[in-house]
């Protein structure tokens, strides 16, 4: 039954991107700073670390490219960015352990790989969009904040959850 559940989970993290960019304004930031919600990259990340690597991959597939059709003009950025970083994450978790404060640091660390690849690609196609220190001031420590704190309140939830849908796989 969760197996079934997981895509509308997910989809409701990704519209919940959208709702927090637009009707959220936190009165301790300043109009040049911008604060990204990465709530699906938080929730592939515990995917992987609680579920497996090929369901993680594959969900980062697939939303990634839901992600690029909703966003952004340009298809195929976060689909190869989310899956990337699900494979990345995978072969972390192999080395390290999976309890909360590693898995949540590994999820803001996702989140700021993720925000450097779209700089990267962003500044491949115009170099001019944004220098570097007003990219790590002004977006990349804000949207950092902003996860970690997400990625603490998300972990408990997101691990039952995805530890009984481990179980039901396993059942299977």
């Amino acid at each position: 039954m969760k197996r079934f559940l997981l895509p509308v989970i997910m989809m409701f993290v990704l519209s919940s991107e959208s709702v927090y960019a637009d009707f959220i304004r936190l009165p301790f930031t300043s109009d040049d700073q911008q604060l990204i919600p990465r709530f699906l990259l938080l929730v592939l990340v515990f995917m992987t670390a609680y579920v497996n690597q090929p369901y993680a991959i594959t969900y980062g597939f697939i939303f990634g490219l839901l992600y690029d059709i909703n966003y952004t003009d340009l298809l195929g950025v976060y689909m190869f960015g989310f899956a990337g970083i699900c494979y990345l994450t995978s072969k972390a978790f192999k080395v390290l352990q999976t309890n909360a404060l590693v898995v949540i640091f590994i999820a803001v660390l996702a989140v700021s790989v993720l925000e450097f690849y779209q700089y990267g690609v962003q500044t491949l196609i115009r170099p001019e969009i944004m220098p570097f220190y007003q990219f790590v001031l002004g977006r990349l420590l804000p949207t950092l904040g902003l996860n970690a704190v997400a990625g603490i309140l998300l972990i408990y939830p997101f691990k039952v959850f995805f530890t009984s849908l481990k179980k039901e796989l396993r059942e299977e």
